[in-house]
Formats: C-alpha cells, structure tokens, sequence
C-alpha cells in the first residue's frame, strides 16, 4: 500500500487562492496601464502587466533611450547607497545608549553584523542581484517584491525579485501589507522538481512522460494564519500561513508557513489607503512620452526628406518607364518641350521642432531621476566638502522615500534573516546582560552614513573652533569629555568597535600609565636627592681640619 496522502484535488484552498488573484488584480488596473507605458518607454525588458501570460508580452522599442538612461542611473544609485556590497550597510544595536557604548555588548553586535551580512554573500545568496531588479523596478513602477526561502539541502537562501505581472498584494488597515498572492507557470518536468512525487495531479505525470512542454499554472497564497496555535507542529504552528495550489483540477499542493512574511513589497510614494505606490517613473512618464513623439516626429520628418513623395501625371508611365533611385533613369520625367513631368510634395507649414525643445523635455526627464545631483564624475573643482554637502542634500531629498524603503524592504529582510540564522545555529550567545534587550537595525548605507555624518562634522568643527580657546581658557578642556567624542566621531565614520578598548580598559591603562609615571617620578626624586647626598657627603670629605 502506498504511504502518499491522497491528492487534494477541488480544495477550497485553490479556489481562494484564484478568487485573490482576480479579485486584487482588477483592484489596481488602472495602476497596470500605467506601468505598461512606463515600461514601453523606460522598462522595456519588464511588462506584460495585464496579460494572462505576461511571457507572451512583444518588447516594446522605444525611440529615445534618455528615459531608460536615467532610470538606469537612479536605480543604480539607490542599490549603491542603500545596499552596496561594498560597504557595510547595517549593524544592530539596542535602545540602551549605556548597553551599546558597552564593549562587550558591541563586540557581540560586531560579530551578529558580520555573520548576517554574510549570509547576503553571492555564495549563499543571490540577494544583490535580486535587489539590483528590485531598484530598477522601484525607480520605474515606484513598487518592487522580493521573495526568499531557505534551501537547506543546498545550505543557500534563495533571494528572488519578482515581475509586478505575477504578483498582487493587500494591506491591512495599518497600510501594511499582510497578503501575497503569486501566480506562475511551470513546465511538467519542473513542476515534478520543486513539488514531492504524489501531491500533484496525474494529468501533470503523464505530461512529463510525453516530454510537454506546456506552462502549467501554479498559485502560491501566503496570508496571515488566523487559526495560529504557539507550540503547535506544522503549519498552525506559523505566524504565516503558506499554500501552493494548481490550476488542474484546483489542488493543494503544498500547505506549509513560516515564522516571518517571506515577501517584500516595496513601494516608494504611497497614498493613505492605497495598495501600490507611484515612482520617479510617474513623475518622468509624460516628459517621456512627449519626446518619444518628437523623436518619431523628427524621424518621419527626415524620411520624408531624405525620400519624399513623387506627384507623376500618368499611372501608366511611372511604373513602366524608370524607378526614383541614385544613378537611374526615369523615362516620361521630361516632355518634349523640357517641362519637368515629376515633382515633390511639397508640404505647407514648416517643421518647427528643435533641438532644444527636445532636450529640455530630456531635462525634465532626468530631474525626475535626481540625475543631475547623481552625476559627479566629470566635474572638476569639486572640493571633499562640496560633495559632502551633495551628498546630504541626496539625502535629503530621498529621506522619506528612504525610510519607507527600509520599513518596507530592507528592515523585515534583516529581521527575517537574522531569525533564520538564530534558530540554524549560527550566531552566538548575547551577553546575559543583554538578556531580554531588543535589537533594532542600524543602517550604515552611503546614504545613512551622509546622515549621521552631518553629527561627527559637527564635533570636528566644534574642536577646531575651541582649539584656539583652549590656551587661554584651560577650563573648556576640562568640558570635553574624551569617551562620548571619541565614540561620536567613531559611530559617524561608521568604524567598527573592535578597533576600540572598551572605556573600563583604557581606565585601567590610563591608571597604569599614571602609576608608572608616579614611580618614574619618585625614582626621578629619589636619585636627585641621592645625587644631593653623596655632593653633600663629597664636599664634607674635601674640607681641611679645623674648618666649621
């Protein structure tokens, strides 16, 4: 007998997981056609949004490649300064100002920060080439999804970005999103790979055996799990209720959860009550589609041109008589008396569109992108402080769009992450004094770091006012407290803590330092009045008898 669960064909399951689908995709329709043209125009590799299948979508070709440029430009900017694997982007630390200034708290977060952010290590993950799609599907759509899942057999953690065409969400009344419902297409044999041998239909089976090549569709619905039981083993035992299902004959493939929401949406603008959000791809959409009807103005223009139409007299003689081509003869273009038989068409009114017009429409365009505060290469006499002050002021105008981006995106990716290596195994014991302490998420991006660098220029700026001072007025040394600077200028050049003694330890060498400095001068002392002694003994061995 065989030791397989029978198939879960007709599973209400199924049927929820298609009602989701149909229901969240026709709430953002109107939503879709705009990425269509935004697509067209600046991201033509993605697509296909209000398509059953979005592969069967035709590449669009666009006509001017300003737009695409500068949405290029700004997603690689917000993956270089958000996530640039070059960098340490993020560490951990508590709400405790005394807990993170302790050294051995901090050394234990050091070594957290390392140990998660290498598990993002191409190695292990395919996170920054997920998240490379994801910011240029942010920058254009204004939202972007990710998915992860851990592969124990293959000890990796798959990091996907998904096409806004296979993926719709809902929010609950905090504007959260709280429900995904992804729809995809598998092949027989793949199906058979990812899915255990009896849980599909035999339809699927018998495909494979024939070697078919036809997309069978697949659901996967993930929604929060309201019959959760603490403790309870297998899926009522998640937080987050996970159910792949099939088209043919609407089976439950695979019912499972997890502990925390595998998807990520990011959404750059977003309106109270909204479920998708708007782009700089928004806002650069109607430049774009003006110049791509210049462009196409001005090629049609110079066609016409380059080969105008030809008014002839007679049907019979052009086709017979002589083609309008470089180094042909054209029959019947004169008469007898030299008069010209052919003509061009000449067109009234003038084409008055020009160069300029078109590149301010490529002006609007890429401030739509921030391109011009992008662009720094090629500038000459740009000193260290001016790119500082472009620097904040990129911050500046992307801080709201930032934080939502870490709420959204980058802080639950962490946190997901983090509990995924906790419950493996792979990060150390906290100090017992951390026991009980929450952890919250520091980030330590280029675009961070131009934040917090605004508090360290501070503190150089404040000493190099007081330098002067300090001759003259001995006392404001005495106000400087040389732990809370150091730490302060350390936290804003985002240096690790193990390149810092902890203040307990440079207590104590400072102590030693005094000590022995004590001792060498006693000894200092000491020999100068030996020295004092034995001058005084001298001179009274060399006096004369009788001398007093």
């Amino acid at each position: 007998m065989s030791n397989l669960a029978p198939i879960a064909t007709s599973h209400p399951a199924a049927e929820e997981a298609e009602r989701r689908w149909t229901e969240l995709k026709t709430d953002r329709a109107s939503h879709e056609v705009m990425w269509n043209d935004i697509a067209r125009l600046m991201r033509p590799q993605r697509g296909g949004f209000g398509l059953d299948d979005p592969s069967k979508r035709e590449m669009e070709k666009p006509l001017s490649s300003a737009p695409i440029h500068a949405q290029s430009n700004f997603a690689a900017a917000l993956y270089g300064t958000l996530t640039n694997p070059a960098n340490r982007w993020f560490g951990f630390r508590t709400n405790d100002a005394d807990l993170n200034a302790w050294q051995p708290a901090k050394l234990w977060m050091d070594t957290v920060t390392e140990r998660v952010l290498a598990s993002f290590a191409p190695s292990v993950s395919p996170f920054y080439n997920a998240s490379s799609q994801l910011f240029g599907d942010l920058a254009s759509f204004g939202n972007g999804v990710q998915y992860d899942e851990l592969i124990p057999e293959e000890k990796k953690i798959l990091d996907i970005t998904l096409s806004l065409a296979e993926a719709v969400w809902s929010i609950d009344g905090f504007g959260r999103v709280n429900e995904v419902v992804r729809k995809f297409r598998l092949t027989p044999r793949n199906a058979l790979r990812m899915f255990r041998e009896g849980s599909l239909p035999p339809k699927i089976d018998e495909l494979a055996t024939k070697g078919s090549n036809d997309q069978i569709t697949f659901y996967h619905h993930v929604l929060p799990n309201d019959q959760f039981i603490q403790g309870r083993l297998g899926a009522k035992g998640k937080k987050v209720l996970s159910r792949y299902t099939c088209e043919i004959d609407r089976t439950l493939v695979r019912e499972h959860g997890y502990d925390e929401m595998p998807f990520y949406v990011a959404r750059w603008e977003v309106d109270s009550g909204q479920t998708c959000g708007v782009g700089p791809g928004f806002i650069a959409l109607a430049s774009a589609r003006t110049l791509n009807r210049m462009e196409d103005a001005t090629l049609r223009m110079a066609q016409r041109a380059a080969d105008p139409t030809l008014l002839a007299p007679s049907k019979e003689d052009w086709p017979m008589n002589g083609q309008a081509r470089p180094g042909k003869v054209v029959y019947a273009g004169l008469n007898m008396t030299g008069t010209q038989m052919l003509q061009e068409m000449r067109i009234g009114g003038g084409f008055n569109l020009t160069l300029q017009e078109r590149q301010n429409k490529v002006e609007e365009i890429r401030d739509a992108f921030h391109y011009t505060l992008l662009q720094l290469s090629g500038r000459t006499g740009v000193t260290a402080t001016e790119i500082m002050q472009i620097k904040e002021e990129q911050a500046r105008l992307w801080a709201p769009h930032q934080g939502r981006v870490q709420e959204e995106f980058l802080a639950p990716k962490i946190a997901r992450r983090f509990s995924l290596l906790w419950r493996a195994g792979q990060l150390p014991q906290p100090p017992k004094e951390m026991s009980g302490v929450p952890l919250d998420i520091q980030y330590l991006s280029a675009a961070a770091a131009a934040q917090r660098s605004v508090e360290g220029n501070a503190a150089m700026r404040v000493l190099q006012d007081m330098a002067p001072l300090i001759g003259i007025m001995p006392r404001i040394a005495d106000r400087l407290d040389a732990d809370g600077l150091l730490e302060t200028i350390g936290d804003a050049r985002g240096a690790p803590a193990r390149i810092f003694k902890s203040r307990e330890a440079a207590d104590e060498i400072a102590a030693e330092r005094a000590q022995a400095q004590q001792a060498a001068m006693a000894m200092q002392t000491a020999q100068a009045g030996a020295g004092v002694m034995k001058d005084m003994a001298a001179a009274g061995a060399a006096m004369p008898e009788g001398a007093a």
